[in-house]
């Protein structure tokens, strides 16, 4: 849906994928309730699961009219989830506001205002404050393509593991555009960072605009999915 009235805030849809997250998923849902951004709206999609993620998620819906709640039937892991939820989607702006990350209250309203700042944008994002199982604190930023034009220097950059290439996954992204990339995919090693090639390819659809400052603050879990990932150098680059 194009976004034609400048007087209209730009509408913005959050993508939560969710999967046995009975446990914690709830700061995510309350941090998404407590957003500035006055015209957005969040699409939960819960994996098949046997706990009680759905309805944790149902209950919250429940209080919040802009939620939408959708049941998968089957298994689909994460990327097709997330591809579930790109489907889904029918906005200007849109992000995967992961089951494990909270998001400060503006933060759709500062990335909104930075991708409506900047026409030849793909992507807007925040810095992160990682909080590991053990208790250990890390902080994130990506700041190496700030202002580069050229999307040949920006897929290279996006390609060197040392920049941190995963911190603008939570990033607030133009989902028109972005739909030209086909979705996040598998590789080699099936699901192993591969949001990494989703965002190489958002790398060359247009510019990076970071917010420096800490709005996302990321928490792994015991039994994290993306921590339960293995592959091997080969499979990395397949």
């Amino acid at each position: 849906m194009e976004h034609t009235d400048s007087a209209v805030p730009t509408p913005v849809t959050a993508l939560l994928p969710a999967w046995r997250a009975e446990d914690f998923i709830q700061g995510t849902l309350d941090c998404l309730s407590a957003q500035t951004h006055p015209n957005f709206e969040v699409i939960v999609s819960v994996d098949l699961c046997d706990d009680g993620t759905a309805e944790r998620c149902e209950a919250h819906a429940a209080g919040d009219p802009r939620f939408r709640v959708v049941h998968q039937t089957q298994r689909l892991g994460y990327a097709g989830n997330c591809n579930a939820l790109l489907d889904l989607a029918d906005s200007e702006y849109a992000l995967f506001a992961f089951h494990d990350d909270i998001l400060a209250p503006t933060y759709l309203e500062k990335t909104a205002a930075a991708l409506d700042a900047a026409p030849d944008a793909v992507v807007s994002f925040s810095d992160v404050h990682l909080t590991d199982t053990d208790g250990s604190e890390e902080y994130w930023e990506f700041s190496v393509l700030e202002g580069e034009t050229d999307p040949v220097r920006r897929g290279l950059a996006m390609l060197n593991e040392q920049n941190q290439w995963w911190v603008p996954n939570r990033g607030l992204f133009r989902l028109p555009l972005v739909r030209q990339i086909g979705g996040v995919k598998h590789h080699g090693a099936g699901e192993y960072s591969c949001d990494w090639p989703w965002l190489f390819h958002m790398s060359l659809l247009g510019r990076l605009v970071r917010v420096p400052e800490i709005l996302c603050f990321k928490h792994y879990k015991p039994g994290s999915l993306s921590r339960s990932w293995r592959a091997t150098q080969a499979q990395q680059l397949e």
